[in-house]
């Protein structure tokens, strides 16, 4: 059974919703949004690469700061949070903040409770950053 499938019917046996999308270059992906508790949404993005044997954990749409005058701030905050995080990378492109996790299967089968296990901790984390980018966007 493809890596993909067998992450398809973890979440269907959890009952989790992702839509699911096959890109052109044999990529598949499934995404959702998901709300923080103390406000602010993010998507979450499960990527399989066309051989599904590496996997892009990504969260976008953490911030969205495009003043000039802050790249320097953004910088060093993402600076900081990544030497604080041992899994959990943030980025900025463009002025738009993500984070990321990614991880080679290799040849074995994928353990989906390990894959959403992370993809919690990744989005935990990045609750918990949260303020502090928005305490950036803000000022």
């Amino acid at each position: 059974m493809s890596n993909v499938s067998i992450f398809r019917n973890y979440l269907q046996k959890q009952n989790v919703y992702m839509e699911e999308v096959q890109e052109d270059n044999g990529g598949v992906f499934f995404r959702t949004r998901q709300g923080f508790d103390n406000g602010g949404s993010v998507i979450l993005v499960v990527a399989f690469n066309d051989r599904e044997d590496l996997i892009d954990l990504q969260i976008f749409g953490v911030a969205s700061i495009n003043n000039p005058l802050k790249k320097e701030a953004v910088h060093n905050l993402i600076n900081d949070l990544n030497v604080s995080y041992r899994f959990t990378k943030f980025m900025e492109a463009d002025g738009n903040v993500s984070a990321q996790y990614s991880y080679n299967v290799g040849q074995g089968e994928l353990d989906p409770v390990f894959l959403m296990d992370t993809l919690i901790m990744l989005l935990r984390t990045t609750e918990e950053s949260y303020p502090k980018f928005m305490k950036l966007q803000w000022a």
